[in-house]
């Protein structure tokens, strides 16, 4: 039998250590202390987590209220205007956040506090 365990936390002098214990069958134990950064990626805490849907409302002079789910695991966005919902892909963009629908003519442009409709109603976050 052989197990390994990782045990990370703030050890003396702020500095990030690891300890680390293993044992094969019935031989001893070893115990030694290295950096954080020879555990493996997935035990460490900064390992990425799947993030979850977020909702922002924004307000749109012509639109009116627009409430937007952002689902970045999905890589989309989920528009609501009144009885209209909307289903757009993350899009290519060199800055912000970009939601189209299958054919581009639909498009919801994100960045910062405002958001574009189609290239010409501007909204705003509340």
């Amino acid at each position: 039998m052989k197990f390994r365990v990782f045990i990370s936390g703030l050890m003396a002098g702020s500095a990030l250590l690891a300890l680390s214990v293993s044992a094969q069958d019935n031989q001893s134990v070893e115990i030694r202390r290295s950096p954080v950064s020879e555990i493996p990626a997935q035990y460490r805490a900064d390992a990425p987590r799947p993030r979850k849907p977020f909702v922002v409302r924004y307000t749109c002079p012509e639109s009116g209220r627009v409430v937007v789910t952002f689902d970045n695991a999905q890589q989309m966005a989920i528009l609501e205007m009144g009885s209209t919902t909307r289903y757009l892909r993350q899009g290519l963009s060199a800055s912000g956040a970009r939601y189209v629908n299958s054919d581009e003519s639909y498009v919801f442009w994100v960045k910062g506090q405002e958001a574009t409709i189609n290239g010409r109603e501007i909204c705003v976050a509340d």
